[in-house]
């Protein structure tokens, strides 16, 4: 009965939309669930600046002690070796940098409207984040001296 019931092309058709939608459904969730946790981790960088340097301090760590593994086997000029640890500093640098509470703002964006499907728990939750993130944001940009418009940050 079963192979005769798999012969026909509505039996596929039956059995191939739902597994569809079932892995798409799965997929939205499982990148709405890491913006989210991005976003959270964002949010704990805004709230404690020195835990983010240091992250970004022991990556550069790793990076630079990479470059120099790789430059003792002579695999790296001293030169090319000197450059991509000039290119390494200056990424953890900007990473340093960059704000957090904007970063924090567009993963839960993302998390929320991007991501989002109607069997979707972390796409409500981003969304419930959303404008306490934007507002975050908001003033850390008037504690700088920047003008802040709507269209400017939506």
């Amino acid at each position: 009965m079963f192979r005769t019931l798999l012969k026909r092309p509505a039996a596929w058709i039956a059995i191939a939309v739902p597994a569809f939608l079932l892995l798409a459904a799965a997929d939205l969730g499982l990148r709405s669930r890491g913006a989210l946790e991005r976003a959270e981790q964002h949010v704990r960088w805004r709230d404690n600046p020195a835990e983010k340097a240091a992250h970004f301090k022991d990556l550069y760590d790793s990076k630079a002690a990479a470059i120099d593994a790789g430059a003792a086997a002579g695999r790296l000029t001293a030169e090319a070796a000197a450059r991509q640890l000039a290119l390494a500093a200056a990424e953890r640098d900007f990473l340093i940098s960059e704000s957090s509470a904007k970063q924090a703002y567009v993963w839960y964006r993302t998390a929320a409207r991007d991501f989002s499907s109607p069997f979707n728990p972390w796409a409500g939750r981003a969304e419930a984040e959303l404008p306490a993130a934007l507002a975050a944001w908001r003033a850390e940009l008037e504690r700088g001296g920047a003008r802040v418009e709507p269209w400017m940050i939506e």
